[in-house]
């Protein structure tokens, strides 16, 4: 039923073009094989520069964090070595204007005395003036 020949003729081009399609295969695996490789090798650099970043925004993240805390310290300290000073400043104005109320006070004082004296012997001059300007009938 079947050639022998025709038979052994189509088992010799199998034997022969096997080898071929085998090695095409094997080429075509071992290629896909690369390929599937370099992928992974290229996924994972794309993840490590990917948490790199990541990490790099997070530091940066923090960093600013601390200078926001840092500045807004530096700010409550600042107001609070200004309300400070002006406290002081206010408390040593109250004290020298004190002081020059007092010294006023006492100034103000003499000056009265001053007055009143002046006052109360200005009539006594106006006496002696008139005695004088008015001849003496005796």
């Amino acid at each position: 039923m079947v050639n022998e020949d025709e038979l052994m003729e189509l088992i010799d081009q199998i034997r022969f073009n096997l080898p071929d399609e085998i090695k095409q295969a094997n080429w075509t695996v071992s290629e896909q094989q690369r390929i599937i490789t370099e992928a992974h090798a290229e996924a994972a650099r794309i993840m490590s520069r990917a948490n790199e970043r990541a990490e790099e925004t997070v530091s940066e993240h923090e960093i600013l964090r601390r200078a926001e805390r840092h500045s807004s310290q530096i700010v409550k300290d600042a107001q609070a070595k200004s309300d400070q000073i002006i406290r002081e400043a206010e408390g040593y104005a109250m004290e020298q204007l004190k002081q020059l109320e007092a010294h006023l006070g006492r100034t103000l004082a003499t000056v009265r005395r001053g007055v009143e004296a002046l006052q109360s012997s200005t009539p006594a001059v106006e006496e002696t003036d008139d005695q004088a300007a008015t001849p003496n009938p005796r």
